[in-house]
């Protein structure tokens, strides 16, 4: 196995809990010491649409056994579903407007752009970072004294204020954060991203950020060059591919909201 691939396969192997394991072997505790040593075996595992499938039943059957498991196995099931369905598609459908959608002929991109394990990952860990969202309190002295202000990972400019208030080291961390909410908010919830966005929404946006965005248009392009170039910033962080392809980033999360997370209501803003 390459390099990329098996830090990748370690990635997975930190995030997973034992019941992942078990869930992943069909219920064979003696597996699970095989994959916690060689975790390049729970890439191939969830790359079989018949595990990738128990596991994303399971998780919504009130009777199930393996009910409880992570909410990363859950979104890492439901980007290898999503992933290994494209191959060999010719089109896939997408979003055109927040209530639109038409093929588009990209196929081939999305599904090599989802064939990359490093690609897989990040997208599993954005979506099971937000299935829970964190939010917090800082003071800011303006003219009038002191301020409390709140924040919360998707108020994309509240959270772009913090750059300001943290010290050099720790930005590249918040611009993470803004490129994520940015993907998230545009390839899983771009109702509540044009409410929020569209309009005066984007000048409150490019102000904030420090970002000449994109005014007119809509709102999920401008979530896509905001997610870039936030990216760009992160000082490696985030997968190439990632960076110079947000809106591939973007066109797989779709495809995996639409298939696997709206029908149940897994994640969403508050």
């Amino acid at each position: 196995m390459d390099r990329s691939r098996d830090a990748v396969a370690r990635r997975y192997g930190e995030h997973l809990t034992d019941r992942d394991l078990l869930a992943l072997t069909g219920d064979h505790p003696d597996q699970v010491d095989a994959l916690r040593r060689r975790p390049e075996l729970v890439l191939d595992l969830l790359d079989r649409p018949t595990v990738a499938d128990a596991v994303l039943t399971a998780v919504h059957d009130e009777g199930e056994r393996f009910r409880y498991v992570s909410p990363f196995l859950v979104f890492a099931a439901a980007v290898h579903r999503a992933a290994g369905s494209l191959v060999g598609q010719a089109a896939v459908v997408d979003r055109t407007a927040p209530r639109s959608r038409l093929p588009i002929l990209d196929g081939p991109v999305i599904a090599a752009f989802a064939a990359d394990p490093a690609h897989r990952l990040f997208l599993a860990e954005l979506l099971a970072s937000y299935a829970r969202l964190a939010s917090g309190v800082v003071w800011r002295r303006g003219e009038r004294g002191w301020q409390r202000r709140r924040w919360d990972e998707l108020d994309l400019p509240r959270l772009a204020e913090l750059l300001a208030d943290v010290p050099a080291q720790d930005r590249p961390g918040v611009w993470r954060r803004i490129g994520d909410g940015a993907l998230f908010l545009a390839g899983v919830y771009p109702e509540y991203a044009e409410r929020t966005y569209g309009g005066a929404g984007s000048t409150r946006l490019s102000r904030a950020t420090g970002l000449h965005l994109r005014g007119e248009g809509p709102v999920g392009e401008l979530l896509e060059d905001l997610a870039g170039r936030a990216y760009r910033q992160t000082r490696g962080a985030v997968p190439p591919g990632v960076v110079d392809s947000p809106r591939s980033a973007r066109r797989l999360l779709t495809i995996v909201a639409d298939r696997y997370l709206h029908r149940d209501a897994v994640v969403g803003p508050s």
